[in-house]
């Protein structure tokens, strides 16, 4: 055996490599001075730190491993707020940008301007995701309340779409009065306060969020963390700060109330872009995308408040298709025609039909059902109905603990399901 295999040989540790932390600590026989350098020790000396990475449960080796995914994920997170943070610091501007206005144009007609219809237009059509949202939970959420009392349904849509446009009116008031007495403010400084990670915050992925240069404003599909900019401005002398959220604020235009320099807003916040003729004055174009969404909106509260003003007349209780059979009906009194279809359902209400003569369908649970005149066919399916009739050709009762009872005649009856009567009373 060479000299180098025979230095090898005695430095690594001859203890076996086990769960305690003194397998990785160094003998004195380890250490000591090959006989052929005298600065190999120097130069090989082991990192017994790294050894620690070694250690592992014996019976269990895949624990340590996911031990050391959560260090290492930890260590980027670390690594990775550490990094915004840095940046962050980077983009605080204390000092008084010179010329903050120069980069675009600043002039406005004088206020106040005249706003134009489609602007007006585009904030009384909001589309918002989650007023869509809104609508949906409020129709199928409480579909069991809205199917007993229909009523409450009326009610409901009216009181939701009111509290959708308080908001929405209150949130576009700003907009409003900065475009009838807005002017451009000078922004002296910005500071970025926080930024989503992973672990906390907000993050966007493939969102249209705006972002501006001037008074061009672009909404290209955003994937990212979202940012809180911080921004400082003057306007007359008066300073302001104004927060923004969404996409990291560069050089937009921050337009503030003449009368109350307070009250600001970025280009940013408006839906529609702020073109303005060579006068000064608002051009009122609509982009087609904003377009779209006003157009789908508007067909949206059509369609809801038709809805609402149906149900709560009555008026879906009587419809009638085209091939003359009724779809499910509301309200305490209904009538079919000679030889029509009905089919009515509900939770624990209570209705008269006049038959004449028709086919007529029962379902739902904890009904009670009075049925007059006679019927061709008599169909009762739920659970807990209750059905009195006074004639019918033939009578079908299936579900659980339904009971139909008939005054006259000789039905032909077909019972199935559990605990279902027929019988005559």
């Amino acid at each position: 055996m060479g000299p180098t295999a025979a230095w090898i040989t005695e430095w690594i540790p001859s203890a076996p490599i086990t769960t305690s932390a003194r397998a990785c600590e160094p003998s004195a026989k380890s250490i000591r001075t090959p006989s052929w350098s005298s600065t190999a020790p120097a130069q090989v000396q082991p990192s017994w730190r790294l050894c620690d990475y070694l250690a592992m449960e014996p019976d269990d080796p895949e624990k340590r491993i996911r031990q050391l995914e959560r260090e290492l994920a930890d260590a980027k997170a670390l690594a990775r707020e550490q990094e915004l943070r840095a940046a962050g610091a980077r983009q605080v501007q204390q000092t008084p940008r010179t010329g903050g206005t120069a980069a675009y144009d600043a002039r406005l007609a004088p206020a106040p301007r005249k706003i134009p219809m489609s602007f007006l237009l585009a904030d009384l059509l909001p589309f918002r995701w989650w007023y869509v949202w809104t609508l949906f939970m409020v129709g199928v959420a409480p579909i069991a309340i809205w199917i007993a009392t229909p009523m409450a349904f009326s009610v409901a849509a009216v009181v939701t779409l009111v509290v959708i446009y308080a908001f929405q009116l209150w949130s576009a008031r700003n907009g409003l009065a900065l475009l009838r007495w807005g002017q451009v403010a000078t922004v002296t400084g910005t500071e970025i306060l926080s930024r989503g990670t992973y672990y906390s915050g907000t993050t966007w992925y493939n969102a249209p969020l705006p972002v501006a240069h001037g008074w061009v404003v672009s909404r290209p599909l955003y994937s990212g963390p979202s940012t809180k900019t911080l921004i400082r401005y003057t306007l007359d002398g008066h300073q302001g700060e104004l927060m923004m959220r969404g996409r990291e604020y560069y050089d937009g235009v921050v337009l503030a109330d003449q009368r109350n320099p307070a009250r600001a807003l970025c280009v940013t916040s408006f839906a529609y872009d702020l073109d303005r003729d060579d006068a000064g004055n608002w051009i009122g174009k609509i982009r087609p995308r904003l377009a779209l969404g006003m157009t789908v909106w508007l067909v949206l509260v059509v369609v809801w408040l038709g809805l609402a003003a149906a149900v709560g007349s009555g008026f879906a209780a009587n419809l009638v298709s085209s091939g003359g059979t009724f779809k499910f009906g509301q309200g305490r009194n209904l009538s079919v025609p000679q030889g029509g279809r009905l089919s009515v359902g509900g939770n624990s209400v209570t209705k008269a039909i006049a038959c004449n003569d028709s086919n007529l369908t029962l379902s739902g649970n904890s009904n009670t059902f009075t049925v007059t005149g006679h019927c061709v066919s008599l169909n009762v399916s739920g659970v807990s109905n209750h059905v009195t009739v006074d004639d019918a050709d033939a009578i079908t009762v299936s579900g659980i603990s339904n009971s139909v009872i008939f005054h006259s005649g000789s039905p032909n009856v077909t019972r199935s399901g559990i605990s279902v009567t027929v019988q005559q009373g």
